[in-house]
């Protein structure tokens, strides 16, 4: 048996259930054979045993969960009262937030919510400024190299009247750019390593007071 017939016959075995459940479970031993490959199908068939015995234990899970569907079903719906859910006490809960919740999240955004605005902004503008600063700095040291090495190399050009003075300054231009160009392939790696993370942290600093937020909101609803 190959993982095709194996597979077939792992389907028929299942033909009892809903397509959806069918599909669902055919995908993942589809993908267990294709990660394994052609080669070891053999194996990964004498592994999960007969199809048959793998389609039991699949029927034995989804006909469990099918039996306790019924039984949650009715506790749920036993704990209601039309329609509105039951607290512990047997009253019925009130949906929506608390209104004094709401009365006090109100208060504390009309009191905190500008100071939070105004130190969250610092700083962000503190942050965003100093990483500009040090990609100026950085940007600057490698871009001033490759034009001094450049224009050490076109002075050269000028010397040629006095030939060891026009090599050794065309020398010097040449060791002088390559050093600049290393620099500048050096701040690219650093801008591809660094810079993302930075945003990603920024971004993540932004969002966390609203996440805070919304969490309360969730939890008072």
């Amino acid at each position: 048996m190959n993982a095709y017939e194996y597979l077939q016959a792992l389907r028929a075995a299942l033909a009892v259930l809903p397509d959806d459940e069918i599909d669902s479970a055919m995908r993942y031993y589809e993908d267990y054979f294709l990660d394994a490959g052609d080669e070891n199908a053999a194996q990964v068939i004498e592994q999960l045993g007969p199809p048959e015995q793998v389609a039991e234990a699949i029927l034995r899970d989804y006909t469990g969960v099918a039996r306790r569907r019924p039984e949650r079903f009715e506790e749920e719906k036993a704990q209601t009262v039309d329609g509105v859910p039951l607290g512990r006490d047997g009253k019925p809960r009130k949906k929506g937030i608390n209104p004094w919740m709401l009365a006090c999240i109100v208060l504390l955004a009309l009191i905190f919510g500008p100071v939070a605005i105004t130190v969250i902004g610092a700083i962000i503008l503190a942050v965003v400024g100093l990483v500009i600063g040090i990609a100026a700095c950085v940007v600057a040291v490698p871009a001033a190299t490759l034009i001094g090495g450049g224009a050490l190399v076109l002075f050269s050009f000028l010397l040629w009247a006095t030939p060891a003075s026009a090599l050794a300054t065309l020398g010097a231009g040449l060791a002088v750019g390559a050093v600049g160009l290393l620099l500048v392939l050096l701040v690219i790696k650093l801008c591809i390593l660094f810079v993302p993370p930075i945003i990603r942290g920024l971004v993540a600093l932004v969002r966390w007071p609203i996440e805070k937020i919304r969490n309360c909101l969730n939890r008072g609803a």
